[in-house]
């Protein structure tokens, strides 16, 4: 090989390596999109407010849903069968070092599944094309499953049936087996315009004269690629967990961990899904280049990339009288140049609103149990204060619950009290005063001297403290007057929407019609129900999400029949470990509690592993 194919070759992998980040980056947002919609659409429809464990069958079953499930799967096939034909094809045009643009990999792979589609088998194409996405992506698809409720619960109850954990292994053994027979169909299809039946014969075919050599390449491979992944995942660990000891105090290192924990699996799962489509088309076309036939379709497939780059360009420039030598950019290029601004404005938009607004998505009982600090980190600060508010913040809760009253001249202020004696020491009524002079008073005394001149907050100053960084549930606190409870709902309201506050927040209240209030205005809202204890049919009431329930009350079957309608449990308030335990085996949604820090160590502790606390140890010495 000589120097200017090996430079060539390494401009090859930087842009297969931009095509993938434009691709992979085009697919999430398609998918997102796609997904949060339909999924949306289908709740409205089935009336739930929410997907639970126990109303997850039912939604399953829904001919809607079933409808809206196929769509996406046909969705995500034809995105994964487009994007290995690019594959496929850059690969054999890189050992010939052939250059090609991104703009060449994506629309003559584009192309070429539109030709392959249209040959006799497209079914097969398809299914083969979902199984093998299914093998290919797997780690990253077990890395969502096993941070979402839902899809470890499903795995959970299969594995205990001994039935049922024999038709999966068996399922998976056959993908596994197909995928292998089938690796090399899609190449015939694609470069040799075979059908898939005949591409899929020659495929096993292929394998079968040279097994030993298939196997040893691929398990040389994928064994530097895991030790590579190892590596890095080991360094971000340890980076990891040298950022938390240096950044968090010393009581909130467990909880910090649990928290990042998480994150660092996901995006080393998605990470080592790229990297290992990448490097295992590589090898598996190298080996193909070698051991296969020389098919001469890639000489036709080269001169549809020539077409692609030129032809439109070439078409302008002509009418104009203009030499087509000054390089004009085709309309190919000027499409590929509008999606990467479109897909990198969506992502740039997510990011920015998730710093925002606190999540990239919806946080739903798919995601687990969520811990809320109850009126702050109440057991540490002034209840209903900002620096109560700080340091649920830094105890690593997922939601502030504030209480919210009007004062006399209707300023939305924290209170929990009508009345201003306990945590001021002033007999006054907060619906008695104006805020100005409920401004100037001490709130922080009472709880230690080294809170004394603490203030009162307005929820506007508490929302633009917690916007984007912690979730907040806000409850409201009912008066005796209508007119009142009308204002200060239509206040927080508006506040919610000034600050787009919607995906960051939820409502709550003692107060049923205060709830129904909060529907006339915004139905996307979310609205919970407290029930100092539960009793009787108040199961299913229209304007209520989740019913929050002190924990004394609740049991095995009240979980289970509010997620069969779709509603949330949140509980309050747990603060001892064995309350604690008793509500994670529960399977409750939210957990209302003093001590945040203990309850997320109770609640996730056991999803992280020795060795991420040993590095810790490692760190700290």
């Amino acid at each position: 090989m000589n120097m200017r194919d090996r430079t060539g070759r390494k401009k090859g992998i930087g842009v297969l390596l931009l095509f993938e980040l434009l691709y992979k980056a085009m697919f999430l947002m398609i998918l997102y999109l796609l997904f949060y919609g339909a999924f949306r659409m289908v709740l409205r429809i089935m009336g739930y407010s929410y997907l639970t464990m126990e109303n997850m069958f039912q939604f399953l079953k829904n001919p809607i849903t079933l409808f809206v499930l196929f769509g996406l799967i046909i969705v995500c096939t034809l995105f994964y069968l487009i994007e290995t034909v690019s594959l496929i094809i850059f690969y054999q045009g890189y050992v010939k070092a052939y250059k090609v643009s991104v703009v060449q990999i994506l629309f003559t792979g584009i192309r070429e599944t539109l030709c392959l589609l249209k040959r006799k088998g497209r079914a097969a194409v398809l299914l083969f094309s979902f199984v093998n996405a299914a093998v290919t992506l797997a780690p990253m698809i077990a890395m969502f499953a096993a941070r979402f409720r839902v899809p470890a619960y499903i795995a959970k109850v299969v594995v205990e049936q001994v039935t049922g954990l024999g038709v999966v292994v068996f399922f998976v053994l056959l993908c596994l087996f197909i995928n292998f027979l089938g690796i090399y169909s899609l190449y015939y299809c694609v470069l040799g315009e075979t059908t898939f039946l005949e591409g899929f014969r020659k495929s096993t075919k292929l394998l079968k004269r040279n097994l030993g050599r298939f196997f040893a390449r691929m398990f040389s491979a994928n064994l530097i690629l895991w030790l590579c992944y190892l590596i890095v995942y080991a360094i971000v660990l340890i980076v990891s967990c040298y950022i938390i000891y240096r950044t968090k105090p010393e009581r909130v290192l467990v909880a910090a961990m649990l928290t990042i924990q998480d994150e660092v699996a996901l995006y080393m799962g998605i990470l080592v899904t790229i990297m290992g489509q990448i490097v295992n088309y590589a090898v598996l076309s190298a080996f193909f280049y070698q051991y296969g036939p020389r098919l001469l379709r890639i000489n036709q497939v080269e001169k549809l990339q020539e077409q692609i780059v030129y032809e439109d360009a070439i078409r302008r420039m002509e009418t104009a009288g203009v030499d087509r030598h000054l390089g004009l950019q085709s309309w190919y290029t000027k499409v590929t140049l509008l999606v990467a601004v479109f897909v990198a404005g969506f992502h740039i938009y997510s990011i920015y609103n998730a710093l925002r607004n606190g999540s990239l998505a919806d946080k739903e009982t798919l995601f687990g149990t969520y811990i809320t600090a109850h009126r702050g980190a109440s057991a540490e600060a002034p209840e209903n204060t900002l620096e109560a508010l700080r340091l649920a913040m830094e105890c690593m809760a997922d939601y502030a619950e504030i209480d919210v009253q009007l004062t006399q001249d209707g300023v939305v202020i924290l209170m929990h009290d009508p009345s201003l004696w306990r945590t001021t020491g002033q007999r006054l009524t907060v619906s008695g005063v104006d805020y100005g002079l409920i401004s100037e008073l001490d709130a922080g005394s009472w709880f230690h001297k080294d809170y004394a001149g603490t203030r009162i907050p307005t929820l506007k100053q508490a929302i633009e403290l917690c916007k984007g960084k912690i979730n907040l549930n806000i409850e409201l606190k009912a008066e005796k007057s209508e007119k009142r409870n009308r204002e200060l709902v239509e206040k927080v309201v508006s506040m919610i929407w000034e600050y787009n506050l919607e995906a960051q927040c939820v409502l709550s209240s003692i107060s049923h019609e205060m709830l129904e209030m909060v529907k006339e205005l915004d139905r996307e809202i979310k609205t919970g129900y407290i029930l100092a204890f539960a009793y009787g049919n108040f199961y299913n009431l229209d304007c209520v999400d989740f019913y929050s329930i002190r924990y004394n009350f609740v049991n095995e079957n009240i979980v289970r029949k509010l997620h069969s309608l779709g509603k949330e449990v949140h509980v309050w308030t747990v603060d001892t470990r064995s309350g604690l335990e008793r509500m994670k085996q529960l399977g409750v949604d939210n957990i209302i509690t003093d001590n945040a820090v203990l309850a997320r160590e109770v609640v996730y502790g056991d999803r992280v592993r020795k060795g991420f606390f040993k590095l810790l140890g490692l760190v700290r010495q």
